[in-house]
């Protein structure tokens, strides 16, 4: 086979997949970035054509510049989110700036501006103003930003966030989060624009910490017919980035059976059936032991530039150390081996990697790695003990079997590889 021969048959598809890429970008950055439109006027009212519009601010990579075309409209898209400033100068006009425009994921929102006769030396700063709104869309959704993020009591998984959405609200019997009434299962879960929802239960299947995170989109209704597939809601979840300086932070967080307060007392059936040939299950009030556990949270997250206005970098790093030990005091029974301690250990090591690149003023693309590989070492639980013997009589608490002996003294592991990338 010639050389020339091979060199087609290799270079050809490789064209053929960098278009589909490309041509597939558009689709997938509404999911990550948001964008800003608007009109440039004089004080009469009529427009002025090319006018020079300038969006700048710490989220932004790179500075992206547009000129007003000859209806003195003008737009920015791929953005990402954040808070950015303004900047609109054109001739014989004074130059203006409108500062603290916070632009979140998904929204287009218009921002029109009216320029004042002058020299460009002159500058007109707008401050103050009304937040604009985004009415070029129908869809209903949330944005959890990085303000909020910050300043608000919240879990260590994205998913404490999403009750923060009208609509949605916490299921504990179901488990998950409804949204508009939709049940867990039927939501879409994404990271990055990623389906992240477990294949066999359709429930959310990934963690990431809110350390990693810039902000968590919730769309409830009248979003796009690509997310069909979601009776519910579209919980979309964007990392942080690098930029053109360099930020960092290093953070821990601590957990423990000494600052939580006791298990909740529940209702149950006996466990031994109904005594005397009763014909109904006695009810027990019941309220489990506390078990013994410690959860630390160590890490670290370090972004910046790699090539000032074209490259960036984000990483991170946040491991979760989790260890519980649970004590079982068996009844008094032949044979009687007292009290057992089983244990539990489990470590997920969560990472990010993250690389933006800028091609052009117009082309955007980024590339992103999440990771949560875990190992768990532990036994097989018992039911546990309650501290009041008169909700847990001795008969509801038996001697252990060969199974339960075997299982406190073989202690199982596995590991479990959890990542998305894109």
């Amino acid at each position: 086979m010639s050389s020339y021969s091979t060199c087609k048959r290799v270079v050809l598809p490789l064209l053929l997949l960098l278009m589909v890429g490309l041509v597939a970008i558009p689709a997938l950055a509404q999911e990550t970035t948001a964008g800003i439109q608007g009109t440039v006027k004089d004080p009469s009212g009529a427009v002025v054509s090319g006018a020079t519009v300038e969006v700048t601010s710490t989220a932004l990579i790179g500075k992206k510049s547009a000129v007003t075309d000859s209806g003195g409209y003008y737009r920015f898209a791929n953005l990402p989110p954040g808070a950015y400033t303004v900047a609109v100068t054109a001739p014989n006009f004074r130059s203006t700036k409108q500062e603290n425009v916070s632009l979140a994921t998904g929204h287009l929102p218009t921002l029109d501006i009216t320029l004042q006769v002058g020299t460009a030396s002159e500058t007109v700063e707008v401050t103050g103003a009304a937040p604009i709104v985004d009415v070029t869309q129908s869809k209903v959704q949330t944005n959890v930003t990085q303000d909020v993020l910050q300043n608000v009591p919240k879990g260590r998984s994205f998913q404490s966030v999403i009750q923060f959405a009208p609509g949605a609200r916490s299921e504990p019997l179901q488990g998950g989060y409804q949204i508009d009434g939709a049940s867990n299962s039927e939501n879409s879960y994404l990271v990055e624009g990623q389906e992240t929802a477990s294949i066999q239960s359709g429930a959310s299947n990934t963690n990431v910490p809110m350390e990693f995170i810039q902000e968590v989109q919730v769309k409830s209704s009248g979003f796009e017919a690509e997310y069909g597939g979601a009776l519910g809601g579209v919980v979309n979840v964007i990392s942080k980035r690098g930029s053109n300086a360099w930020h960092g932070s290093v953070f821990a967080s601590y957990a423990g059976d000494r600052l939580n307060a006791a298990p909740s007392r529940t209702v149950r059936y006996d466990p031994l059936g109904s005594p005397n040939g009763q014909f109904d299950t006695p009810i027990q009030t019941f309220q489990s032991n506390k078990d013994r556990y410690t959860e630390l949270w160590p890490g670290a997250e370090l972004g910046g530039y790699l090539l000032k206005d074209r490259l960036w970098a984000f990483v991170a790093f946040a491991p979760d150390i989790n260890r519980q030990t649970r004590t079982v005091n068996f009844a008094s029974t032949s044979p009687n081996p007292g009290p057992i301690d089983f244990p539990y250990a489990s470590t997920t090591y969560y990472s990010q990697a993250r690389l933006d690149f800028l091609a052009t003023q117009k082309i955007r693309l980024f590339g992103s790695w999440t990771y949560g590989y875990q190992k768990v070492l532990g036994n097989a639980w018992p039911n546990s003990d309650s501290p009041f013997d008169s909700t847990t009589p001795a008969r509801c608490r038996t001697a252990p079997t060969t199974t339960t002996r075997l299982a406190s003294s073989l202690r199982t592991s596995f590991t479990a590889p959890a990542q998305t990338s894109r």
